[in-house]
């Protein structure tokens, strides 16, 4: 029996965002986009039938909160 699928990830925050975007793209396969956002950047609307996951980060490339979620 399947798992539940994730839609955010709040156990992501402080980790290296390469290592965030890895653990994502294993858990979801299905999302070919994941936008990754420096500190106060708000994300843009989504292309069209797009399914992307936002990842805020800090300057020391590092996952903030927000946690990444899909958006």
């Amino acid at each position: 029996m399947p798992g539940r699928v994730p839609t955010s990830w709040p156990n992501l925050i402080g980790m290296d965002v390469v290592q965030a975007v890895a653990i994502i793209r294993r858990e979801r396969p299905d999302l070919r986009v994941v936008r990754v956002l420096p500190p106060g950047q708000a994300p843009s609307p989504p292309q069209r039938g797009m399914t992307r996951v936002v990842i805020h980060n800090d300057n020391n490339h590092r996952v903030i909160a927000p946690a990444p979620y899909i958006g």
